[in-house]
């Protein structure tokens, strides 16, 4: 009796232990595009605060633009032997053959607002044709469907590149409404600088003959309401854009913004870890953890003067 007591507390003791062992720290690599970008930086701000919460590891890397950098990024993700790579704001295709590594090691890869691909577990995104939509329709709309605007585009990101289509399609319907000049932004650390040069030029050349601007993203929307309000200072353009920054809300609330489509990067992030604990966590696969979804679409409110979140 005595010999199987003692054995009993022996159990006892190393399913107490085996119990208060602090489970693995999962290591979580973090990659976005461009940290310069505010869409990016809200991103990674919010998947770092909600993985420090749950007490993960989390690798947070900034290319900085260049492809070179986010190649070498995943690369090193892959020798550090992380539990999950998130992607955001990325081009996929352009880092295939990094990727194609993680996928072999078996790491599961979830993208924000990239496009999807093959191999990865879902892309988490907004429906650019739709933010594209809301965008143009306002514009034209709050034009009369005449007037003659700047467009400003980003053809290097895919959600961007759809907003422009859209766009492009929306003015189809438009004859009353004449492009003065289109700018495409080069994807590099002074894309504000670059922009801002670029209205400054029209602002000489087009002066009060500029109704209306449309911008890819707000912080575009931010360098072309500063130059306009400096140079043409007899009206007042309506400008539209998307993401929905609290600088954009603040610009909306003063009147050198018209109209932004927010998207919920915060949203996003918070859904790709959960992607993320599903799989690294509890260990279910890639298949269970999207129930065969491959894309997760987020809501796009669009908001002006008249409906303005509480800031």
């Amino acid at each position: 009796m005595r010999k199987a007591l003692v054995l009993l507390c022996a159990f006892c003791v190393v399913v107490g232990m085996a119990a208060s062992a602090p489970a693995k720290e999962l290591k979580v690599g973090f990659v976005a595009t461009n940290f310069s970008a505010e869409a990016q930086a809200r991103v990674a701000n919010e998947f770092e605060r909600i993985a420090k919460e749950k007490g993960w590891s989390a690798q947070m890397l900034n290319s900085a633009g260049s492809i070179d950098t986010q190649s070498g990024q995943l690369e090193n993700l892959l020798q550090m032997k992380v539990d999950a790579v998130v992607l955001a704001m990325a081009h996929p295709l352009e880092v295939r053959p990094a990727l194609e590594k993680l996928f072999e090691a078996k790491i599961p890869v979830v993208t924000i607002d990239s496009g999807y691909v093959d191999g990865v577990v879902a892309d988490i995104t907004s429906d650019n044709f739709g933010v594209g939509a809301k965008m143009s329709t306002y514009l034209v709309d709050a034009l009369g469907g005449n007037g003659n605007i700047i467009v400003i585009k980003f053809e290097k990101h895919q959600g961007s590149r759809r907003r422009g289509k859209v766009m492009d399609a929306v003015l189809s319907e438009y004859p009353g409404i004449k492009v003065l000049a289109e700018y495409s932004v080069v994807a590099t650390g002074r894309f504000m600088d670059d922009t801002r040069s670029a209205v400054e030029t029209y602002a000489t050349r087009f002066g009060d003959q500029i109704d209306g601007v449309w911008c890819a993203f707000d912080q575009l929307a931010y360098a072309a309401g500063d130059v306009l309000a400096e140079r043409v200072k007899d009206k007042k353009p309506v400008i539209v854009a998307a993401d929905g920054n609290k600088e954009t809300f603040r610009r909306i609330g003063e009147g050198t913004m018209s109209a932004t489509v927010a998207q919920p990067f915060e949203e996003m992030a918070a859904a790709a870890i959960s992607l993320v604990e599903k799989i690294a966590v509890d260990g279910k696969t890639a298949e269970e953890a999207t129930q065969g979804r491959k894309i997760f679409y987020v809501e796009t409110p669009l908001y002006d003067a008249t409906n303005l979140p509480k800031q």
